[in-house]
């Protein structure tokens, strides 16, 4: 491997990097630089439009540089598909840095990461916080765990211990954390991760809320509860294990078969309504949509593919047998089919939003509690109950 080549690419990245989200600490940087990514890549999937799956495009064996090239990107990658034809994903870099930079990384400190993947956020990690700090990582996959493990090891890091297990019961051999990070998207932040954060400890994670995912970080205040804000709009895979609430994630085209169907082909349209939802911003169209998520358990994420975020569509699905029915947004477009009240439900709640002045989600708050029923609620608080915790959204 010609280092000269890899250093050349790897420090374009970190500029692109650098323009996306800045660096808060120069050892971040530093630790980007430090790790090769290619380390982490062995292969690059994407989808065949023929075959209609994922398969092999790119790997070092085809052409070096073009690989390089690939891999030393700021992108997301499809970098293994598993026996069950599973798909995983190495994020982007400057995902990873911003997730740093909402932990406030230091030297020396004790980090867990739930969802290893392919180790090269480990890695990074495991640069920042130097010799005296430690990194504790969870894998649930067996065959991404082998792999990975090799990769750690390859590297010769001596300050990463890696489990094969559920991330969702963190790791208590190695409690407390100064840091946890979690490196898929979680529809619980569990009790365990709780209780394994030190007092002031920070957990960034992204948090989905009946599809809708958002990036947030949040500071132990007490012994069972965590504060802090929501940020921004995000694309992860979901974590798995006894914590994974399936009703919290997105549901694909394979999943609804019969919606996508009606998506494709007999849907009505309200043109009234997607003019309203065409006059928005981006930033405002985006904040309705989590408010939805937040506030209504009847809202949905549906999208058509794993590796796309666009055809995605937001809103309504009730589930009713016979009278069932959808009311969703792709982008501007508002569809809907079967029982009006879905249509009708996901109009009411935007002149709800509307009513409360269009709260912006990145100035959104929330709380995290160890799971309780007696918590009252303000004029502009949502409660979300989940399997192992409760929480608290506040729109100011």
């Amino acid at each position: 491997m010609p280092r000269n080549l890899v250093s050349h690419f790897k420090k374009r990245m970190v500029k692109d990097m650098a323009v996306r989200i800045p660096f808060k600490e120069e050892i971040y940087k530093e630790a980007f630089l430090s790790v090769d990514r290619h380390c982490f890549i062995k292969e690059i999937y994407g989808y065949d439009e023929h075959l209609l799956d994922f398969k092999i495009m790119d790997n070092l064996s085809s052409n070096e540089e073009d690989f390089l090239r690939r891999v030393y990107s700021d992108s997301s990658i499809l970098y293994f598909k598993d026996s069950e034809g599973k798909l995983s994903s190495v994020s982007m870099p400057s995902v990873v840095s911003a997730m740093i930079n909402l932990s406030e990384m230091k030297r020396g400190e004790k980090v867990l990461e739930i969802g290893a993947g392919s180790g090269y956020s480990t890695a990074v990690f495991s640069s920042i916080v130097g010799e005296n700090g430690f990194v504790c990582a969870t894998e649930i996959s067996k065959e991404i765990f082998e792999i990975t493990k090799k990769n750690l090891d390859n590297c010769s890091l001596e300050n990463i211990h890696i489990e094969n297990n559920d991330g969702g019961f963190g790791v208590e051999d190695f409690a407390p954390y100064d840091r946890i990070i979690v490196s898929c998207t979680t529809a619980d932040i569990t009790s365990h991760w709780i209780k394994q954060l030190k007092m002031g400890g920070i957990l960034v994670a992204p948090l989905v809320t009946r599809g809708y995912q958002v990036m947030v970080s949040l500071k132990k205040i007490d012994e069972d509860v965590l504060s802090g804000n929501v940020y921004w709009p995000v694309r992860f895979f979901p974590l798995s294990g006894k914590f994974s609430i399936i009703s919290h994630y997105s549901f694909s085209s394979r999943e609804l078969k019969s919606m996508k169907k009606i998506i494709e082909s007999t849907p009505n349209t309200d043109e009234e309504f997607s003019e309203e939802i065409r006059s928005l911003s981006s930033d405002t169209l985006k904040s309705f949509l989590f408010f939805l998520s937040v506030k209504n358990q009847n809202a949905i994420c549906y999208y058509p593919r794993e590796d796309i975020s666009d055809g995605m569509g937001y809103g309504i699905f009730l589930r009713t047998g016979n009278m069932s029915g959808f009311s969703l947004l792709f982008g501007s477009k508002s569809i809907y089919w079967g029982n009006m009240e879905s249509h009708n439900m996901l109009k009411a709640e935007f002149k709800f939003y509307k009513s409360m002045g269009m709260p912006n989600l990145y100035f959104s708050k929330i709380k995290v509690f160890i799971r309780r029923d007696d918590y009252p609620l303000g004029e502009r608080e949502f409660l979300v109950k989940r399997r192992d915790s409760l929480t608290l959204f506040s729109f100011d």
